[in-house]
């Protein structure tokens, strides 16, 4: 679980995302609404069971870890509805989050069959490049088959998956935008300084600067917990910066407005901000092995030896941060909700080349994001089993389970094509699906939204700039070096790694890409 944790904050910063699901679980992605109705917009049955032969398509995706205890269970039930309603067999095939990508390289590349396919992991630009996946505008494959999923997410999300005008896979419903300069800090420290908590608010809003003197009294207070563990995602959490083709090399400054690629690192915002956490560090808020110790932020919280970390905001956040910590979490934001230019294409889901039917595939995606019956199985598995509905019409584990014992807790419903016809889970607004779109809707966009890199041109420097930024990330944007010494250094070494040349190149696709998209 830790590691899989740990392997989060990595593709959150690759792809410009931060995550979770169940939200009342420590999930990353967004919960469902609704009382699992079937949705208005599925299709008839008989108008989606094709020859009315059973197709067998095999449906792949990964969770922290590995394939739940009742995956056959929950499989089945799934078959015996789209047996029914689409003349479709689903057999899953689930890997853990560490394994995931190498699994999805042998099968594609070997030739076997997967049909229908999460690209989390295995890098949605990465495999278009190597052929892995359909076009699925290809014999108006999305337009006769799919029609369903373009409604339900809406057609800018779609057009944002597109990569060099074709589209080769669909954006799963969940938050798009994110909160940036969000901290989850555990509200019983918060208490016990006086700090007036308000417990109806998801997120309360501060400046840095008030945020910093509340760290100041908890310290004083707490002297001996560790205050605040950074991670990874700085760049992506605690900045403006929109990270084009989902790496920081290259990026749009102030929130993406304008179409002019950057050097972050050279900004006064990144020295700010290796300034305020090497401040952090100075007055002992950071643990001495923060850098070495891969132990998950809320698992530090849960056992009482952290107080604070970074997080990304949107609804339904406090409940999940408050879950995964098991134990109750107050939400602060210091900035504002943005949707990056690959925030929405971070994860598509796809339609491999070795599919044995296309359609039949493209009808079962359809159907998930269509079907609230297909939907709920998928995000909770089976009512009465794994998930009970309150009076309240929300949802909690059923009698005798829970996160430890229950057979479907796999925590990636934010990973499945359509929560936002699903249960919600207890603990949650009962109009966090609604929230979750108009979240969405508001969040500042960056210009470029839907702008995809290709690296092959700069694939040697990438991965040089990358060995570089490897050897400083941590030091620097954990505070454990000075920041006017330690940044002039990593800047050196990374123009002569070749930094300039990617930025010249990002800025030469995205003017393409502009012109492209104006004509």
């Amino acid at each position: 679980m830790k590691k899989g944790l740990a392997l989060l904050l990595t593709v959150i910063m690759i792809f410009s995302l931060a995550a979770c699901s169940k939200t009342n679980n420590g999930n990353s992605g967004n919960d469902q609404t609704s009382g699992g109705s079937k949705n208005e917009a599925t299709q008839k049955p008989e108008d989606q069971k094709g020859n009315g032969e059973i197709t067998h398509l095999v449906m792949s995706f990964m969770t922290w870890t590995g394939a739940p205890a009742d995956t056959q269970k929950v499989q089945d039930a799934i078959n015996a509805i789209t047996k029914e309603r689409y003349g479709i067999e689903v057999e899953f095939q689930i890997s853990d989050s560490s394994s995931y990508k190498q699994n999805m390289t042998l099968a594609l590349s070997g030739g076997e069959q997967v049909d229908i396919i999460s690209t989390i992991l295995s890098g949605y630009n990465s495999m278009v490049q190597q052929g892995y996946l359909l076009d699925l505008e290809d014999n108006d494959l999305l337009k006769n088959y799919g029609s369903g999923i373009v409604d339900a997410v809406g057609k800018e999300y779609v057009d944002a998956c597109r990569i060099n005008g074709k589209l080769y896979g669909v954006p799963n419903n969940r938050d798009m935008a994110g909160g940036r300069g969000s901290t989850a800090v555990a509200t019983e420290y918060l208490k016990g300084i006086g700090y007036p908590v308000d417990e109806s608010k998801e997120t309360v809003k501060v400046t840095q600067a008030e945020l910093d003197d509340i760290y100041t009294k908890l310290h004083e207070k707490y002297p001996n917990i560790e205050l605040y563990r950074p991670t990874t995602l700085a760049i992506a959490q605690l900045t403006e910066a929109d990270l084009l083709g989902g790496n920081a090399f290259g990026v749009l400054m102030n929130w993406g407005k304008e179409l002019k690629v950057e050097n972050v690192f050279t900004s006064d915002f990144y020295k700010e901000l290796c300034n305020r956490i090497y401040g952090y560090n100075q007055k002992g808020y950071i643990s001495k092995d923060a850098i070495t110790d891969t132990t998950a932020v809320g698992e530090l919280v849960k056992a009482g030896t952290l107080i604070s970390y970074n997080t990304t905001g949107k609804p339904g956040i406090k409940a999940q941060e408050s879950n995964l910590c098991g134990r109750p979490m107050t939400i602060f934001q210091t900035m504002d909700d943005f949707i990056s230019s690959s925030s929405v294409a971070s994860f598509p889901w796809a339609i491999s080349i070795n599919t044995v039917n296309a359609e039949a595939s493209m009808r079962l995606l359809n159907a998930f994001y269509t079907d609230a019956d297909l939907a709920n199985l998928l995000a909770w598995g089976i009512e009465g089993q794994h998930y009970k509905v309150l009076d309240s019409g929300l949802i909690d584990f059923a009698d005798g389970v829970d996160a430890t014992n229950s057979g479907w807790s796999h925590s990636v419903g934010w990973l499945m094509p359509n929560q936002f016809i699903t249960h919600i889970w207890n603990g949650n607004d009962p109009n966090l699906w609604e929230n979750m779109k108009n979240f969405n809707e508001n969040a500042k966009k960056s210009a470029a939204l839907g702008f995809s890199f290709d690296t092959t041109n700069v694939a040697t420097e990438m991965t040089s700039v990358q060995n570089v930024y490897d050897e400083f990330q941590k030091s620097l944007e954990y505070g454990f070096v000075n920041p006017a010494t330690g940044i002039d250094e990593m800047n050196a070494k990374m123009k002569k790694a070749g930094i300039d040349k990617i930025i010249a190149e990002k800025q030469k696709q995205l003017d393409a890409w502009a012109a492209a998209k104006n004509k």
